[in-house]
């Protein structure tokens, strides 16, 4: 009863709801009015097997030479496309660039979804899933109840229950926004011809093709997508929850979480491409949004990447740190004085 009461003050909050009414409206701008509008037809031309003979150490070279790396970047970089190999060579045996996918129009699709609508869900689930654990770890404070609460049986321990409050009611905004967008996404583009088509198409090319460190059919890697994202959403509610409960203030708490959010994408240009710091801040749950942009999850990634599967490494990493995090915090809080 107790958490299904701190769901309600999150999940009827008007200020959430009306988040989620503009996230969907945005989606929506985004389908129509910048939408791609090919639709899958006959083949136009013939699929060919671009990783037969493709040398991965050749991309190295570029990005060494684009960028001007030297010293530990560009051993970072060396090292990771002479792993990436053995997967080239698996990938032309296996045929993957043979799959059709949208044929000519691919690139443009593929990207459309996975590196423009589903970005925007992925932030959008990201901040409510924020700002819904700083409301419910916030909400006696603003309406002056936290003594009354504490006083009361459960005291302290609801901290607990906002806990889980905060990432279930996370996941729903997440889960409402996706359902939504995608059915009304897959309503206006037929994909019933191509779930089953090698993402690593040779149409799915742009410069070099679309390296995945896995075999992926497209619904594979929506599938893996939408998983990813579902742990980032978790990320970030564990990042509410723990400036939540740790700062009394529920302004503070915003403007400490807005920040670090901010700090972390100004950190990047401190650094050069390539090296090892710059590789680590791409782990951080800001850097991780922002990677999924050019579809990069589950991808070599190009020179910002540096690790092979950095996307599942960093939110490993994310959840670790910020869950114990929010255990200092509730430690913290329980020490703290209310007046």
């Amino acid at each position: 009863m107790l958490l299904w009461y701190e769901l309600k003050k999150t999940l009827f909050s008007r200020a959430l709801i009306g988040f989620v009414v503009l996230s969907l409206a945005m989606n929506f701008f985004i389908m129509f009015a910048y939408g791609y509008t090919y639709r899958y037809t006959e083949r136009e031309s013939e699929p060919f097997n671009i990783f037969e003979g493709y040398d991965a150490n050749a991309l190295a070279d570029y990005y060494v030479g684009l960028y001007g790396m030297t010293g530990r970047a560009e051993e970072n970089i060396r090292a990771k496309y002479s792993a990436l190999q053995p997967v080239i060579d698996e990938k032309a045996a296996n045929g993957d660039a043979l799959s059709v996918y949208f044929g000519t129009g691919t690139y443009d699709i593929h990207e459309f979804l996975f590196g423009k609508l589903l970005f925007a869900i992925i932030a959008q689930a990201a901040l409510l899933a924020m700002f819904a654990a700083l409301m419910s770890t916030g909400y006696e404070g603003i309406r002056n109840t936290e003594q009354l609460v504490c006083s009361s049986k459960i005291g302290r321990k609801i901290t607990r229950t906002k806990f889980a409050a905060s990432l279930i009611a996370g996941l729903v905004f997440f889960a409402a926004i996706l359902i939504i967008s995608l059915g009304v996404f897959f309503l206006r583009y037929d994909y019933s011809a191509v779930w089953n088509d090698n993402v690593s198409s040779s149409f799915n090319y742009w410069v070099k093709p679309f390296i995945t460190w896995h075999n992926f059919t497209v619904s594979q890697f929506l599938w893996a997508t939408i998983g990813a994202a579902a742990g980032l959403t978790v990320v970030f509610g564990l990042f509410g929850y723990a400036i939540g409960t740790f700062f009394r203030s529920v302004y503070k708490s915003c403007g400490v979480a807005v920040a670090l959010c901010v700090l972390q994408f100004l950190a990047m240009m401190l650094f050069p491409i390539g090296g090892t710091i710059r590789g680590a801040l791409n782990l951080t749950p800001v850097m991780l949004w922002m990677n999924a942009s050019r579809s990069r999850w589950f991808t070599e990634g190009g020179a910002e990447i540096i690790w092979a599967h950095f996307e599942t490494i960093g939110l490993t990493a994310c959840f670790i740190l910020l869950a114990a995090a929010s255990v200092i915090a509730v430690q913290s809080y329980k020490r703290r004085d209310l007046l």
